[in-house]
């Protein structure tokens, strides 16, 4: 897959979204800001591979019937990309350090340190029934102007 370019990104992970609820039945609510997305093509990339990850695992695991993909500004100027289901979240086994390395599988795992090839970071909060929420953090100097 080509590398996607800052100005694809947006468009891009609103199409994606678009695709996982038509595809899988599961409402899928955009909430993203262009001005949020402008990365170079590397970490555009990282993003918009995460996020698909993010969704397969959504579809496969959580047992969700929303899911919602946005972005936000943050306090110490970082931007937040998140993905939050409203599905079974985490056994209480699985939330102990990185929940997705326990979990068998390495997709998650493996972005979450191509993440941190530019300090970038995956959050994840997760709860027993109470859904999940994942969250790419991005420091503000990985954007780029217009």
């Amino acid at each position: 897959m080509p590398a996607v370019t800052r100005t694809e990104l947006f468009p891009r992970l609103r199409a994606l979204c678009a695709e996982f609820e038509a595809e899988g039945g599961i409402r899928c609510e955009v909430a993203l800001d262009a001005c949020h997305l402008h990365f170079d093509d590397h970490v555009s990339d990282v993003v918009f591979r995460t996020v698909r990850e993010l969704l397969t695992n959504v579809g496969q695991h959580a047992r969700a019937t929303q899911v919602k993909v946005s972005s936000m500004a943050r306090r110490d100027g970082s931007i937040g990309i998140a993905v939050a289901d409203d599905g079974i979240g985490l056994p209480a086994h699985k939330r102990r350090g990185n929940p997705f390395a326990e979990s068998g599988g390495i997709g998650l795992w493996s972005i979450d340190q191509r993440l941190r090839e530019f300090a970038a970071v995956l959050d994840v909060e997760a709860a027993a029934g109470c859904g999940t929420c994942a969250t790419i953090i991005l420091p503000a100097n990985l954007l780029v102007a217009r």
